[in-house]
């Protein structure tokens, strides 16, 4: 797992990203990334790595992210549930994971849980 840093709208956000331990789904371009963010106010720390670690055995990189103002990334004011703000997170976080290597830029996949879960549609 590594500490990834992105800027969504000027502000810090804090993501870990967790490469495949196979490369079953890697092609020529690389492999798939699932971008995951917790519900409502949830910060990345509270759960989402019991569904990451079991997406990156199966060959799918996860890259899981803090909205702006929660958990380890920047921003104020602190727990502001902002539905555009938030929405704006996953974007600039898609940026983010289409930057870093062996990833291909076409097999992005967005999730979400509870709140999230309507940000991703």
């Amino acid at each position: 797992m590594e500490n990834i840093k992105f800027i969504s709208k000027g502000i810090t956000c804090s993501a870990w990203y967790i490469p495949a331990t196979t490369d079953k789904y890697m092609n020529s371009r690389g492999r798939p990334c699932v971008v995951m963010a917790n519900g409502f106010g949830g910060t990345k720390d509270t759960g989402l790595l019991n569904f990451a670690e079991p997406l990156s055995k199966a060959g799918f990189d996860t890259f899981i992210f803090d909205y702006r103002g929660f958990g380890e990334s920047g921003g104020f004011p602190r727990q502001n549930v902002s539905y555009k703000n938030q929405r704006e997170d996953y974007h600039a976080a898609i940026a983010a994971v289409r930057s870093l290597p062996n990833i291909d830029r076409n097999r992005i996949a967005l999730w979400g849980t509870s709140y999230s879960g309507g940000h991703v549609l």
